[in-house]
């Protein structure tokens, strides 16, 4: 009987050490399995991040590139080199093809070269590229503008000033009115210029387009009003010239010899002051 119950007792111990070892085993193997995982999957992940960080050096490296090619072709534009100029912005483009300023450069140098079918289609990829680009929009409405597409223009220019960010709303807004001149839309055209001179009081070009309207409707005090803050900072010589004839029609004497004498001083070669200068 003593022995049976020893024979059992063994048996019984050297399965649960069977089993224990066995857990040991198993449980061992899990941990070394979880631990080389997660070196994997770590691994995995380091090097997903260093390829994003790499992918980003490259992308905004091009950009700088970019932009250095596109800043050059502007000089050259504006020195009229259209030749240099169009190399310089193709290979913006060819590093940077979402690069929208690179096809807005384009677009002005086909522009100015009469080629219009290449300008608008350059405009066009500057803003699709770009959707906020306000200076392609302006860019674009301005060559619209002058190829007589006046409601078209004016949509980019109405787009141009969507973006908060643009820093030169009043010129946008001043070419969606001279514009609007164009076809005699004048309602708008004053609408236009107000909303210029709301985001910049001191714009000389919608203050004077402006004012213009209110003279010619005879509305002279109003125009002597919207040209107050303009004359504030060194005026033109259309603005000094269109002061004068308000000053005259005012009757304030003091007004038009103090803008005769600027006009005559500051802008002697201008056809202003030529016409001051025959009297009229």
């Amino acid at each position: 009987m003593n022995l049976i119950f020893l024979l059992t007792r063994q048996l019984r111990y050297a399965k649960l050490s069977a089993k224990k070892s066995t857990n040991d085993f198993l449980h061992h193997i899990w941990k070394h399995t979880v631990g080389l995982v997660s070196i994997i999957l770590l691994s995995s992940f380091l090097a997903a991040c260093a390829t994003q960080k790499q992918q980003a050096f490259e992308v905004e490296n091009a950009r700088a590139r970019a932009r250095a090619h596109n800043d050059l072709g502007f000089v050259y534009f504006q020195q009229r080199n259209f030749e240099v100029a169009l190399e310089e912005f193709t290979i913006a483009t060819n590093i940077d093809p979402t690069f929208g300023f690179a096809y807005n450069g384009l677009g002005l140098v086909h522009s100015a070269l009469g080629q219009d079918v290449l300008a608008e289609k350059n405009f066009k990829q500057a803003v699709q590229v770009e959707p906020n680009n306000s200076e392609s929009h302006n860019n674009y409405g301005n060559f619209l503008c002058s190829r007589g597409r006046v409601d078209e223009s004016i949509k980019e220019f109405l787009a141009a000033v969507k973006n908060p960010l643009y820093a030169t709303p009043a010129m946008a807004y001043t070419n969606a009115g001279i514009c609007s001149l164009r076809k005699q839309d004048v309602r708008n055209a004053e609408v236009y210029f107000q909303r210029a001179l709301q985001a910049e009081p001191l714009f000389h070009s919608a203050a004077y387009q402006l004012a213009l309207i209110q003279f010619n409707r005879n509305e002279i005090t109003n125009a002597k009003i919207t040209l107050q803050n303009a004359m504030l900072s060194r005026p033109g010589p259309e603005l000094l010239w269109l002061s004068i004839r308000i000053a005259r029609l005012l009757g304030n004497r003091d007004d038009e010899s103090s803008y005769a004498l600027e006009l005559r001083s500051q802008y002697p070669d201008s056809e202003q002051a030529k016409l001051l200068q025959s009297g009229n």
